[in-house]
């Protein structure tokens, strides 16, 4: 299965999740140990205990035909303060029953830890699945929740704490981050590296090549018309915008893109507007260059000119893969993305301009932040 959501952790700590969720539930955490932090993380927000629901009632012994030991009886048995006639039938129980050995031995791994108890439901049964995980999630609750104020391990400062997409991000100086639970584990390490520095991850850049032009027509071009972008970046649609600054005298302006052989990709019809949006298409992976054209009035002379136009270097862009798009767009469509994770994914992917967007969100969210003020100035220009 895939990482836990909150919605799922949420159910599991409610105990609204059914038998057959919770042993699919128990699978996957005996493999992921991110999701076992979330989950842990979650309990100790101050959501229910994680032990109750890990029971489920009524559940027999298949191998002795009598009910398991209670949650209660476990840890009387394992801290020694069970009544001495329960504790022997308790103790040919233990030795017979793979379950109830298998979740008592996992406590006594732990007892020298903690030596409290906790309040559990006299009809509660161990769920037969995943019982050293249960105890250790046990102990983290039962020292979390019961443990008197010194016994309490000293808390750790916080480093980096941010509002993103309606959920808390903290980092502490231990290397505990809380929130994004929903994310990768590689998405998770990210998060943390960029915390730490207080940067963004870099990514490829396009330099701009030796002068040279894409298609020059006409004469020059005047010092006022100058191309927006994108130029020397990635972008991530593969039906980019385009944009330019106004030509003095200008009627008329057509965008042409090719390949860098100068094959050519898309055109746009004489448009009067300064953007202009591909109407086709165009090929992701490989770089790409763009022009414009504008015609003139007679006042200003009654030309076409292009720009870039010699000496001018040619503009150069790329479009990003499409797993690299797929990624972003399962990213953002998620329910609380965090618009943190995707301007680190947008940065390293060297998507200059989705990146700033992303970090802007991320800025309505933490008003005055100086730390995402510092994201925002490691941004390449």
């Amino acid at each position: 299965m895939a990482h836990l959501t909150s919605a799922q952790m949420a159910q599991y700590l409610a105990r609204t999740l059914s038998p057959a969720d919770v042993a699919a539930l128990h699978c996957h955490l005996e493999t992921c140990l991110d999701c076992r932090l979330a989950l842990e993380d979650a309990t100790f927000a101050g959501m229910q205990p994680v032990t109750a629901p890990l029971l489920v009632p009524g559940e027999l012994n298949e191998v002795t035909e009598s009910p398991h030991l209670t949650e209660d009886e476990m840890v009387a048995y394992v801290l020694g303060s069970m009544q001495e006639s329960r504790r022997a039938d308790s103790s040919r129980h233990v030795a017979k029953c793979e379950i109830c050995g298998e979740s008592v031995r996992a406590m006594e791994s732990q007892r020298d830890f903690v030596s409290v108890t906790m309040p559990r439901k006299k009809t509660s049964r161990w769920f037969p699945v995943a019982a050293l995980i249960a105890a250790a999630l046990l102990i983290a609750a039962a020292i979390r929740f019961s443990s008197p104020p010194s016994a309490t391990a000293p808390s750790q400062a916080v480093l980096a704490s941010l509002r993103d997409g309606g959920q808390s991000i903290e980092l502490d100086s231990a290397g505990n981050l809380r929130g994004l639970a929903d994310a990768s584990p590689a998405q998770r390490d990210l998060v943390r590296d960029i915390l730490r520095q207080k940067s963004l991850p870099s990514g490829p850049k396009m330099q701009p090549e030796a002068p040279g032009v894409l298609l020059a027509p006409g004469p020059a071009a005047k010092a006022a018309f100058l191309l927006i972008g994108p130029i020397n970046t990635r972008v991530l649609s593969d039906h980019p915008l385009f944009s330019w600054s106004s030509a003095p005298g200008a009627i008329g302006y057509q965008v042409i893109v090719t390949s860098e052989a100068l094959d050519p990709l898309a055109r746009s019809a004489r448009i009067t507007s300064t953007m202009w949006q591909s109407d086709v298409q165009l090929p992701r992976g490989a770089p790409l260059l763009w022009q414009v054209r504008a015609w003139l009035d007679a006042k200003h002379g009654g030309e076409m000119i292009s720009v870039p136009a010699p000496p001018a270097p040619a503009a150069r862009f790329e479009i990003v893969n499409a797993d690299v798009a797929a990624q972003l767009e399962q990213l953002r469509s998620a329910p609380n993305g965090s618009h943190l994770l995707a301007a680190a994914l947008c940065a390293r992917q060297g998507l200059r301009d989705e990146a700033s967007r992303e970090l802007q969100l991320l800025a309505n969210e933490n008003p005055g932040s100086p730390l995402v003020g510092s994201l925002l100035s490691t941004l390449p220009r």
